[in-house]
């Protein structure tokens, strides 16, 4: 009794009666605010680290991203010259040099190269050299401006190596040298010009190899343009094929392979091992105390520009042997820096944060010091409320429940925890539940009412509610179970229902009481009629037999007995007693049946019963027995009604619908409803006829209210009354 008082009272007198420890508080707040600075130096350490990954990640993207920028600039340089050296080989010009070696036409070849090399300032050298290896034409990139050199200045070009490569080539192959540095006469040139020399044999009219035009590409352009993409990130350094350095990481290491001939100095080891990782691997990280750098092999003529007839476009040959490796470096250092940095930051942090987890770490020792007795109240609470109350994962595990299930399953709350469903409840009451699982983990609230047949627990009538519980993500990652065990309400339920078919079933029997007599005379009618015919048939026998007459009196016999035996079964019909079944009923059907049933005392009685039904009326969910006891006691009432009016005597019973129900209405034309009675018309035993029980509205009342909805009535200002009601169409 105490801990209920401390429920229910109000919040401020509960902290009153909560008994604090100051020496208690003061310990905790003590150990507490110490493994809060503890704790607080782990996720500043973490901190520390996660960013200096995070600036780490960082630099790599970005040289993830210099290198394809990288490698898209080289695609890109050397598809442009290979373009222009295709377009150089098969102009008009050297068709007609070709064809007829003269000056005029050496001249107007000279004068093409040059246009390309004004308009491309890309190319240190464009020439035409013969089989015999002698320049035929020149053109010089010299002091920023090209120039036609002179028949003087032409050379002899047949020992040099790019020329005695093409001269072993087929037309539409391209020879495409090594990134060296430019010679003159044997001596490399100064200062360095790199250079990347493009050759492609030309063939006459007659497919004849009768030279081949050279285009000395400027490599300085492509190291300018790899310089400017390396930014902040570091450095870009680019090897060929053997390993040596193109682009270096210091200028002494650059172009090293040109000068055999020079004393070498000792490499830098770090250097070393990372270009012997490059000549192995065609992509990786190499890392080292001061540098990371990241590589990748790539093939510059392989580029973007593919050519499929290979009849029309030249094609460079060792397309697959000939790759230079990129790579791209940065300096550890700003990554100590950042260290330092991040450091005495988090140093200043830390300490603000201690002096603040001290301060909380006194808060929460009160506040947990208060709580704890309120816990205590509430799961105590929690624990005697007689519906049982559980957690489920998304797995459909429990996670927690109250006591309530101990005592309905016998387990205890340990025993219970990280059970599923089906193993606590049994496979057949899962069965039952699961589409209403599925609806709660698809994130609908459901509530439902079932009779289940729990495992270890026997049958249970239940209601019960699931809740979905979110995750801030959206996402449903279990559900709260409210279960009551309404059994004692659902027997009384049952026992008040079964009460309630028995006394329909003997209101139904005390109305063919009161319609024995009308249902004799209108079985006696075609039963006289049988008996005459059958009389007529026999004297006929005795006498000449008549085979149509005798035939037409069988087939009159045998319609009167249809007639009897349909007037029995809809007594049958009406007042059957069997077990009852909520199943799709056409309510216009019903109406018929009724109707028929009565016709008899109807027409008697003087009384015009006129049936307006809907065309294509639905169907609706209900008993069909209790709903054919709703209608006959509606009209019977009705009829009773009329009895004192000398004429007009008309009841009509019509049906509606509309797109989520079903409306039926009995309206009578009689002297409507007394006024001493008007408002306890429903009640038990209230009738304004001498004879009557005054059961039927009551029973009929009942009847709806079971198929969930009402009965209602209102009284015509004009006389008569109407009784209406509405049922929930089908669903489909």
């Amino acid at each position: 009794m105490k801990l209920r008082e401390c429920w229910v009272t109000q919040a401020h007198t509960i902290h009153r009666m909560v008994q604090l420890d100051v020496r208690r508080i003061l310990l905790k707040t003590l150990l507490l605010g110490v493994a809060f600075s503890v704790l607080l130096a782990i996720p500043i350490a973490i901190d520390r680290q996660a960013e200096t990954r995070n600036l780490l990640s960082l630099h790599e993207a970005e040289q993830e991203r210099v290198i394809k920028l990288a490698g898209h600039s080289i695609h890109q340089e050397i598809d442009a010259v290979l373009s222009d050296l295709r377009y150089l080989s098969q102009h008009n010009e050297i068709k007609s040099y070709l064809q007829n070696n003269n000056r005029s036409l050496r001249r107007d070849l000279a004068l093409e190269y040059l246009v390309m090399a004004q308009q491309k300032h890309i190319y240190d050298q464009i020439r035409f050299i013969g089989l015999d290896g002698m320049e035929e034409v020149r053109i010089d990139f010299a002091n920023g401006k090209p120039v036609i050199k002179a028949e003087q200045y032409l050379q002899d070009k047949h020992d040099r190596y790019y020329v005695q490569e093409a001269q072993l080539l087929s037309p539409g192959q391209i020879y495409v040298s090594p990134f060296d540095l430019n010679a003159e006469r044997g001596i490399i040139e100064r200062p360095l010009k790199p250079v990347i020399r493009f050759v492609l044999p030309v063939a006459d009219s007659q497919g004849l190899i009768r030279g081949m035009v050279v285009l000395n590409y400027l490599g300085q352009r492509l190291i300018d343009k790899l310089g400017l993409l390396a930014g902040q990130t570091g450095q870009v350094w680019l090897l060929n094929s053997e390993g040596q350095w193109l682009i270096g990481p210091t200028r002494k290491e650059e172009w090293k392979f040109m000068f055999p001939q020079t004393a070498q100095p000792t490499a830098v080891p770090q250097f070393d091992a990372f270009r012997r990782q490059a000549m192995l691997n065609k992509t990786g990280l190499h890392r080292s105390e001061d540098k990371w750098i990241r590589f990748e092999r790539v093939y510059p003529l392989a580029g973007g520009n593919s050519y499929p007839d290979t009849a029309n476009y030249a094609q460079p040959v060792a397309i697959d042997r000939y790759y230079w490796t990129l790579a791209v470096a940065f300096s550890a250092s700003p990554l100590q820096a950042s260290k330092t940095l991040v450091s005495r930051d988090m140093l200043t942090i830390y300490g603000a944060l201690s002096l603040f987890a001290f301060l909380a770490a006194g808060a929460l020792a009160y506040v947990g010091n208060r709580n704890k007795a309120l816990s205590q109240v509430m799961e105590r609470v929690l624990d005697d409320l007689p519906i049982l109350v559980a957690y489920v994962d998304a797995k459909l595990c429990y996670r927690f429940n109250n006591m309530a299930y101990q005592r309905l399953f016998g387990l205890s709350p340990r025993e219970i925890f990280g059970k599923t469903m089906p193993e606590l409840l049994g496979e057949a009451a899962y069965r039952e539940i699961h589409p209403y699982i599925q609806q709660v983990l698809a994130g609908q609230a459901v509530t439902f009412e079932r009779q289940l047949a729990y495992a270890g627990a026997g049958m249970h009538d239940v209601a019960v509610s699931y809740q979905p519980d979110f995750s801030p993500r959206g996402e449903v990652r279990g559900f709260y179970v409210l279960v009551n065990d309404v059994s004692l309400t659902k027997r009384s339920e049952r026992r008040e229902r079964q009460r309630l078919l028995e006394l329909a079933h003997v209101s139904r029997l005390a109305s063919m009481g009161e319609m024995a007599t009308e249902i004799a005379h209108e079985i006696n009618q075609p039963m006289a009629a049988i008996a005459m015919y059958s009389a007529a048939g026999l004297r006929t026998l005795h006498a000449d037999c008549d085979c149509n007459r005798m035939e037409s009196w069988l087939e009159a016999i045998n319609a009167q007995a249809k007639r009897a035996s349909e007037i029995v079964r809809r007594v049958r019909n009406f007042v059957r007693e069997e077990e009852h079944h909520h199943i799709p009923v056409n309510l216009n059907q019903v109406a018929d049946e009724v109707t028929a049933l009565l016709r008899h005392e109807s027409q008697s009685q003087g009384i015009d019963v006129v049936l307006q039904l809907a065309e294509g009326l639905p169907s609706v969910l209900g008993d069909r027995v209790l709903l054919e006891q709703v209608f006959f006691n509606l009209v019977h009432n009705a009829m009773e009604a009329l009895l004192p009016r000398s004429g007009g005597r008309r009841i009509t019973l019509s049906t509606s619908f509309d797109a989520d129900r079903v409306y039926v209405e009995v309206r009578d034309s009689g002297p409507g409803i007394e006024p001493g009675i008007s408002e306890r018309i429903f009640d038990s035993f209230v009738t304004s006829k001498q004879e009557g029980m005054g059961m039927g509205l009551t029973i009929s009342r009942s009847i709806i209210e079971a198929h969930g909805s009402k009965l209602h009535y209102f009284v015509d200002p004009e006389g008569g009354v109407t009784f209406l009601f509405s049922l929930a169409r089908e669903s489909l």
